[in-house]
């Protein structure tokens, strides 16, 4: 009886990246420029979310009593 092998996988073997990659990754990466108010992506965006979510809920109960 032969058992069936899996073949292997290339996970950690990662390449290096050349200096040009890292440049471009400096000048395209959003997070990694640093080009960002962390107070806008973490504190704002959330809140701006949580009051929709908010008044959505409201909505939903103005008409459950309207049509039951």
């Amino acid at each position: 009886m032969k058992y069936e092998q899996q073949l292997e996988l290339l996970l950690n073997k990662p390449r290096e990246a050349t200096p040009e990659e890292c440049a471009e990754w400096e000048r395209t990466d959003y997070f990694r420029s640093g080009n960002f108010d962390a107070m806008k992506l973490f504190v704002v965006v959330p809140t701006v979310i949580q009051l929709f979510m908010f008044f959505l809920m409201l909505g939903i109960f103005a008409m459950n009593e309207k049509l039951f």
